[in-house]
């Protein structure tokens, strides 16, 4: 059966190197949805620049990423493990750039960091180095998350979802429950007065 539900986009920010983690960000997104989009009337809408993005000339690529998806999400989750991403002229990289822009303009972000092993020889170091630094300066800012293992994200990221639609009032949404709030059951000159309580009552 149809019914009405409010849509919030989920942004999906990270580098190249944590594809598997982007798919897992959406499954738990439409496992949410299964669960609880009818009862909440929320719809939670997975947006990334890997699926999400269309081919546009006239500006920098991260600014056309910024107004094609970023500026109509609700909620940003991102994820790193050894990467940084590309630089841009305005962050550290295209990642960077998408969380700072979401956070001004005062919407919730949830920030993962892998700890997975790798091998050493496949590190940039560079991109590694800038990562740690961003990493240090967000320990400053909020709480960020660490993982162990692609089931250790998935488990952590199901509960936080959960626990961030649930508890954060940006998700707050009218679900009808007091939409009679305020009407009057027993207008002057209306028939229901002359019912019995009991009636009145399973009115």
């Amino acid at each position: 059966m149809a019914y009405n539900a409010a849509i919030f986009k989920v942004m999906i920010a990270s580098p190249g190197d944590v594809e598997e983690e982007r798919n897992i960000i959406r499954e738990a997104i439409h496992e949410w949805n299964s669960i609880h989009s009818k009862v909440r009337k929320i719809v939670l809408l997975p947006v990334g620049w890997d699926n999400d993005s269309t081919p546009e000339m006239g500006d920098r690529p991260q600014a056309i990423i910024n107004y094609q998806l970023l500026k109509e999400c609700d909620l940003l989750v991102a994820v790193f493990w050894t990467r940084i991403g590309t630089a841009t002229s305005r962050a550290v990289s295209g990642t960077v750039e998408e969380i700072e822009e979401h956070l001004r303009a005062g919407k919730p972000a949830m920030i993962y960091f892998s700890n997975a092993p790798v091998e050493p020889d496949s590190i940039d170091t560079a991109q590694y180095a800038a990562l740690k630094e961003f990493k240090r300066i967000c320990k400053e800012k909020g709480l960020i998350e660490n993982y162990q293992s692609k089931a250790d994200f998935r488990g952590k990221f199901s509960r936080q979802l959960a626990a961030k639609v649930n508890q954060d009032n940006f998700f707050k949404v009218d679900n009808g429950e007091n939409v009679f709030a305020g009407v009057n059951f027993n207008p002057p000159n209306s028939s229901i007065g002359s019912l019995s309580q009991k009636a009145k009552n399973l009115l």
